[in-house]
């Protein structure tokens, strides 16, 4: 399985939408697609699930034993199968992060205990910023999606993460790279154009695609589908379509590379 965590650096990037719509458009090219929402506000639901109220329990009932894993995970829009958080009380919300701070490799021993299949794609959603379920998430990342907007603040923030990449992922060499989104593009307002060109130029050739500011997004949430079928000829759509078709080429380049790595070197012949 490639574990995938969606991460931001601040929040009201658009995050969750950017994860949901990748995990529609991943599972409609044919793969089979996991969506772990990390964050305690439950929200990927809203987004994918096919029966949103049903999501009231999940991950952390499930690390906590109160529910078969089996049972936590529902299913969503075009396939994909989704482990909602659930809705939990700030007391279970701190005692589920203690547990993660105490057990740092938690969330990667449970995906190997799922056995899932080798082509699975785990997507996850994560808070915004600097937190233990981010460290978690990258801990077990295969590959890094970041999501930012064209603005100072996505601009200023961006240390923040690749500080996290740094200690957490990169190091590792089942870690195949980095990849960023930059969402909510307006071309008619100067400063989103001129930070964009900002953003453009420092994380060339990271740069996964850009998804422009679309009324179709807002209004496909409305209608609890995704945006591929509310309105398929969207810019939206065709700009999510780019960034999934990047995304599974940067997943494929860094798996050659770490068979290319793994393998025994062939002596030569004398």
């Amino acid at each position: 399985m490639v574990v995938i965590p969606v991460i931001s650096s601040k929040g009201g990037v658009g995050k969750t939408t950017v994860t949901a719509n990748l995990c529609t458009e991943l599972a409609q090219r044919g793969r089979q697609v996991l969506a772990i929402d990390l964050d305690p506000q439950n929200a990927l639901r809203f987004h994918i699930a096919s029966e949103p109220q049903a999501c009231d329990t999940g991950l952390v009932e499930a690390a906590t034993g109160q529910m078969p894993w089996a049972r936590a995970i529902r299913s969503a829009h075009g396939g994909v199968m989704l482990l909602p958080f659930g809705d939990v009380d700030d007391e279970r919300q701190i005692a589920f992060e203690q547990q993660l701070a105490h057990s740092p490799n938690w969330l990667a021993e449970t995906l190997t205990r799922f056995g899932l299949p080798s082509d699975m794609l785990v997507v996850l959603d994560t808070p915004p910023g600097p937190t233990v379920y981010l460290q978690q998430a990258l801990r077990a990342a295969h590959f890094s999606v970041v999501a930012v907007l064209a603005d100072a603040g996505s601009f200023a923030t961006l240390p923040i993460i690749e500080r996290m990449l740094d200690k957490y992922a990169r190091s590792r060499p089942d870690y195949f790279g980095t990849g960023y989104v930059v969402n909510q593009i307006d071309p008619g307002k100067r400063l989103n154009h001129d930070v964009f060109d900002a953003l453009r130029q420092r994380l060339r050739p990271d740069l996964l695609g850009v998804l422009h500011l679309d009324q179709a997004v807002p209004e496909a949430l409305a209608s609890a589908v995704p945006v591929q079928r509310y309105a398929p000829m969207s810019q939206a759509t065709q700009d999510i379509a780019a960034c999934a078709q990047r995304l599974l080429e940067r997943i494929a380049l860094g798996q050659q590379q770490l068979q290319n790595h793994l393998s025994p070197r062939m002596e030569p012949t004398r």
